[in-house]
């Protein structure tokens, strides 16, 4: 009896390393944005042993400063491990991303061209952005399916907001945790 429990054990933990190793997909979320009202999700999909592909989605509302926004990303993913396949180890990734944010303008006054002061209604401004950039990092997988992405990088963005034109770059840090699921 404790010899066949032994046995069923020692098969159970060589299917859920299997099942680690050859997951199918990858279901993300990073967790440090929730501090900032931001929710990121992506899903990773392994295209062979040393590239995959991830979507993202975001979206995040600050009521407070009455701004709200839409994001989508998409990367293509090379991992270099030699002790490993993707989408687990080092890797690179060329990112593009797009994204909109609206922000609720309040009545203000300002001085118009002649000196007078002039009522300027509440409206809703929009931006529509068109960024992308190249990241770095490191992708761990755990037999029990979780998953932790560590990765920086460099992106620039150009942005229009109706009355003003936006380009430059940013960094790029992130960490995400979740989930790998198997075939």
């Amino acid at each position: 009896m404790k010899k066949g429990l032994l046995v069923l054990l020692i098969a159970l933990f060589a299917i859920s390393n299997i099942k680690a190793q050859e997951a199918s997909g990858i279901i993300k979320v990073n967790p440090v944005g929730f501090i900032f009202g931001v929710f990121n999700a992506t899903y990773e999909k392994p295209l062979n042993d040393k590239n995959s592909i991830a979507v993202g989605a975001s979206y995040f509302n600050w009521s407070n400063l009455n701004i709200s926004g839409l994001g989508a990303s998409a990367e293509y993913r090379f991992y270099f491990s030699n002790n490993s396949d993707a989408p687990h180890g080092m890797f690179a990734a060329p990112i593009l991303d797009v994204g909109s944010l609206s922000y609720d303008v309040p009545e203000t006054l300002e001085v118009n061209g002649n000196g007078e002061l002039v009522s300027k209604k509440a409206h809703t401004e929009s931006l529509i952005s068109i960024g992308g950039g190249i990241k770095a990092g490191h992708q761990w997988l755990w037999d029990s399916g979780i998953a932790l992405d560590l990765y920086f990088g460099y992106g620039y963005r150009s942005a229009k907001f109706e009355d003003y034109d936006y380009s430059g770059g940013y960094p790029i840090v992130g960490l995400a945790i979740g989930y790998a699921f198997g075939m």
